[in-house]
């Protein structure tokens, strides 16, 4: 609404800017500052409140057209794709296109050789079925599910369950200050006189205004008291008399009262109180307050504004009248006492957060609607450096200017909601994974755009509705915590698609090749369909694996260029020990003839399925598996159970006709144990070749 009329009016903007100062709005012009909506004087938006006084307005938009509203529309709509939905479809469209070549492949291959397209059609099938990592969507969300599990745990609730991943893909936090950062509660820090000095009688004025007063304790008066009982500050004898209560016309209160003779104390904010002075207390001595001794008590106050402290100012004057009843026009002919500063202080584990953050290649961003001084002495004593870039210079930038200047801001105050989600929409852009964390209405646009939206329990309805992620406790420690479990999902989903596609690649142009040379199936399909079943079977396991500290020390990103060409590499290296096996067979064993086709198939899929699941402990991580990296105990046991399976399966199917099993010989297990053998140091000295070459492995 625009403001008509106006009295004393003072309105509550912390929904917007995150400040819970009132603003004074004030019918007529607009005034100076008009080129923030929220500074515009004369113009009230739905979603604040009114704290004190009157006024009269016109309504000149409602619902969906108003500021509030128009932010509400933009979180209904749908959210743009995340991180994790881009790459998920990538490397499904990447999964799907190696199906159907691979299928295709084999059926032309196997037609044109056999000549028999119906079988040929059955068997493509089969490879189809049997190359399609079919246990992918279980693993993913019994990943998810035992991430957001362990989150619980540590006072982290998951709205959203994909933003598990989200969460540990994220390069970029961004955070707003207060309670963040910060202690959300603020500690007195300073009490100066008109020099700069320290004196106890400012402290002690402050504390008798504060702890003698009626009514509702504001937080400066709690901050007063709490440091004055702390030191310990003695107001023996003072008896009170007298109060003339704080309102936001007068910006101060004032409290009489009684020891030797009567003393009026007034606190509040300092260009109120300097109005009512007409002298000032310097070094003991009372002095005729001067235009250059007022310059040097503004000057003192900036620096310590410029510290990011909130300042009052004391004033004090002796009464001799012995007139108990006092109101507002007494404040006058008062002798200006000192400043005291106060200063939301800093978590005492927030610097070392901020540091593991970075250790972990998260660099953090500051986006506040603060103050720029408060701001910038929070973010040097938290350890995040950089230039500052204020709401009105964003303004005025092109989303390419933006763009860039992204890159080079930490720091960012001042901040209306819609430039925070500018912010956080142009750091997308850039290609970074961004998290935001924000509990306010003025957070919610950007909650909603960003790839995490992170917010406390006790945060506003609408910010809660736009995150993803609900924290129980503010803190950058927690989001800490989650981006480590994060990636921990992240490296268990990544190495079951690794073996996953590599494995099933490296059977299929096994049974290429074999197909091309031998007079019979190397496998039949029922065959090749049990023998996937108990390859998935060990591969359940995979979500409760231990992760290497060396991987979750950055985040990741799924590359399908990197994903198909370790399917490749490794696919290649499985069909260079099956090649080998099938040469031991034909040439060794015997099993050469159409006679000896069920001791060929039998051999190759206890030989196969073996060394697959072996495999497992070699992709899982990059070291040597078994002595510098061990798998966990639920995966060792389903590999060893597997490979049990593997080994008892074609022996207890051999008298059913239609699998075609058959029971080998002692000396066919010892050729297995050989072909592994080699097969292990295959893969370690192919690991360590790819690791030199893509410096990466998972």
């Amino acid at each position: 609404m625009v403001l008509l009329e106006s009295k004393d009016l003072f309105v509550n903007q912390s929904a917007f800017t995150g400040e819970s100062v009132p603003v004074e709005k004030i019918a007529g012009k607009a005034g100076k500052q008009d080129d923030d909506v929220f500074n515009i004087q004369n113009i009230c938006l739905m979603g604040s409140n009114v704290v004190s006084g009157k006024g009269i307005g016109a309504v000149i938009t409602t619902g969906f057209d108003t500021y509030l509203g128009k932010m509400n529309k933009e979180i209904s709509k749908k959210k743009e794709p995340t991180n994790y939905t881009k790459e998920m479809d990538s490397v499904t469209k990447l999964l799907i296109k190696c199906m159907l070549i691979v299928s295709i492949a084999v059926f032309l291959i196997f037609g044109f050789i056999r000549n028999n397209w119906s079988e040929a059609f059955l068997f493509a099938l089969s490879v189809a079925v049997g190359i399609t990592p079919s246990m992918l969507p279980m693993i993913v969300n019994v990943n998810l599910t035992k991430g957001s599990r362990s989150l619980e745990k540590k006072k982290t609730l998951v709205k959203n369950i994909k933003a598990i991943q989200n969460l540990g893909t994220i390069d970029t936090l961004c955070t707003d200050k207060t309670g963040t950062l910060t202690q959300d509660k603020i500690v007195l820090q300073k009490y100066i006189d008109l020099n700069g000095d320290e004196d106890l009688s400012i402290l002690k004025y402050a504390y008798l205004n504060s702890y003698l007063s009626t009514g509702l304790k504001n937080i400066v008066d709690r901050s007063i008291m709490s440091f004055g009982k702390e030191h310990k500050v003695d107001i023996e004898g003072y008896v009170k008399v007298d109060e003339i209560p704080f309102d936001y016309t007068r910006k101060r209160m004032s409290i009489v009262v009684k020891k030797d003779d009567y003393t009026l104390i007034t606190k509040g904010a300092l260009e109120e109180i300097l109005k009512i002075c007409t002298k000032v207390n310097n070094k003991g001595e009372i002095q005729n307050i001067t235009k250059e001794k007022i310059e040097k008590i503004e000057e003192k106050a900036k620096e310590l504004a410029k510290k990011g402290m909130q300042v009052i100012a004391i004033a004090s004057k002796k009464e001799y009248s012995g007139v108990n009843i006092f109101n507002a026009k007494d404040e006058k002919n008062m002798t200006f006492i000192g400043l005291v500063g106060f200063l939301d202080p800093p978590k005492k584990d927030v610097k070392q957060t901020i540091k593991e953050l970075k250790k972990y290649g998260i660099q953090t961003k500051v986006i506040t609607g603060d103050n720029q001084y408060a701001t910038e002495n929070i973010c040097g004593l938290v350890g995040i450096e950089g230039d500052i870039l204020l709401g009105s210079d964003l303004e005025k930038m092109t989303d390419e200017e933006l763009g860039k200047k992204v890159e080079e801001v930490n720091i960012f105050a001042r901040m209306n909601p819609m430039q925070k989600e500018r912010i956080v929409n142009a750091l997308r852009k850039n290609g970074h994974v961004v998290g935001y964390m924000g509990d306010g209405v003025n957070d919610a646009a950007s909650l909603h755009s960003a790839d995490v939206g992170i917010c406390v329990n006790t945060g506003a309805d609408i910010a809660k509705e736009s995150s993803d992620i609900i924290l129980l406790e503010k803190s950058l420690k927690v989001i800490l915590d989650g981006v480590l479990e994060g990636r921990k999902v992240y490296a268990n989903i990544e190495k079951y698609m690794k073996l996953a596609i590599s494995s099933d690649f490296g059977d299929v142009f096994s049974i290429l090749i074999a197909s091309i040379f031998l007079p019979f199936l190397p496998l039949l399909p029922i065959q090749m369909l049990i023998q996937d079943f108990l390859f998935q079977f060990s591969q359940i396991a995979i979500p409760y694996d231990r992760v290497d500290e060396e991987y979750i020390i950055k985040p990741r990103k799924w590359n399908t260029k990197n994903l198909g060409r370790f399917m490749v590499v490794m696919g290649m290296t499985s069909s260079v020990i099956d090649v080998m096996a099938f040469a031991i067979f034909w040439f060794v064993l015997g099993y050469n003839s159409v006679e000896m086709e069920s001791y060929f198939q039998t051999a190759w899929f206890i030989e196969c399925l073996i060394s697959q699941t072996l495999i497992i402990h070699f992709i899982r991580t990059e070291k040597i598996p078994f002595i510098q990296s061990r798998a966990s105990k639920p995966l060792a046991i389903m590999s060893l159970v597997t490979i049990a399976g593997t080994i008892i399966v074609p022996i207890a199917l051999h008298g059913i006709q239609e699998f075609n099993f058959v029971i080998l010989p002692i000396q066919f297990y010892i050729v297995v144990l050989l072909l592994n053998i080699c097969y292990t140091v295959l893969a370690q000295i192919v690991k360590r070749a790819y690791i030199k070459k893509y410096h990466e492995w998972l």
